[in-house]
């Protein structure tokens, strides 16, 4: 098994789904779901980036690696 850095995000959420010990018939809908929550956790970083830029626009989080994705799920 690789580490977190070397996966890719889709993999990433799969393997998430599978520790939280996901039902068979509702794995799907929590793959949607954590989907939702990183592209939630994305539009605030860009929110937060953007406070603080003095041309008040906000850079998005690099989300290349398993690593990207279990710290901002």
């Amino acid at each position: 098994m690789s580490n977190a850095l070397g996966i890719s995000p889709p993999v990433m959420i799969n393997r998430i789904v599978d520790r939280l010990a996901t039902p068979p018939g509702a794995e799907l809908a929590k793959v949607a779901l954590l989907r939702a929550k990183l592209e939630t956790a994305v539009q605030e970083q860009i929110a937060q980036s953007a406070a603080v830029s003095p041309d008040g626009k906000g850079e998005a989080p690099v989300v290349d690696s398993g690593a990207a994705v279990d710290r901002l799920i």
